[in-house]
């Protein structure tokens, strides 16, 4: 009975002195914007928007609109009788993200493309003038303390000529940071565990009494 009760103790105090899965505030914003910004070309124009911090566990995602976009163009250009022209030309585009929290966390700047468009018998039809759109490339990946990661990625948009359209970013927690050295009172419970774990190896086991049998 006192060798269960040891190993009982000894494995709860290693369980409890592993560290545990935190959950990741992030805080950040949009600190610089790269777009095409004169003709020929849709001219556009993009401007950042606040956004709340919020909390993440792993494998968690939280959406927030990260900016806004759009042109003061009227009409997208196109070529007579085509549905083509320069304002239709794709032209690059990029957010820079900085993060207070969590601290240091470090990606590369999101890219993707903007231009214009005209779809018959829709809202960006000749007769509307035609749309701008902005598409986005791959999610970016922040790295951030000991092993932690996140993403972000940023949805297409469609705006009106002129309009604006607001972009929304998907947060998504892939990893929190663990760390890099156990505090003292994590080492104190897992000395306190191997020592168990030790006594319980040790514990001397009663030994057997053969019982002699009667001729």
């Amino acid at each position: 009975m006192k060798t269960i009760l040891w190993a009982a103790l000894a494995s709860g105090a290693v369980a409890f002195a592993m560290p545990a899965s935190a959950a990741t505030t992030i805080a950040g914003s949009v600190s610089n914007i790269t777009f095409h910004d004169a003709d020929p070309g849709l001219v556009i124009a993009a401007n950042p928007l606040a956004f709340s911090s919020f909390t993440l566990n792993p494998g968690e995602s939280h959406d927030a609109d990260v900016m806004t976009i759009g042109t003061g163009e009227g009409t997208v250009n196109t070529d007579f009788l085509s549905l083509f022209g320069e304002d239709t030309v794709a032209y690059p585009i990029s957010a820079t993200f900085s993060f207070g929290d969590p601290a240091g966390a470090s990606g590369s700047p999101v890219g993707g493309s903007t231009f214009g468009f005209i779809a018959p018998f829709t809202s960006c039809g000749v007769i509307a003038g035609g749309c701008g759109r902005v598409a986005w490339g791959s999610p970016s990946i922040f790295n951030f303390g000991n092993g932690g990661q996140f993403s972000l990625e940023l949805f297409d948009a469609t705006f009106a000529t002129p309009g604006t359209a607001n972009v929304r970013g998907r947060f998504t927690l892939i990893s929190d940071a663990t760390p890099a050295v156990p505090e003292p009172a994590t080492w104190g419970m897992l000395l306190l565990g191997f020592l168990g774990i030790g006594g319980v190896l040790r514990s001397p086991r009663r030994k057997r009494i053969p019982i002699a049998s009667c001729a």
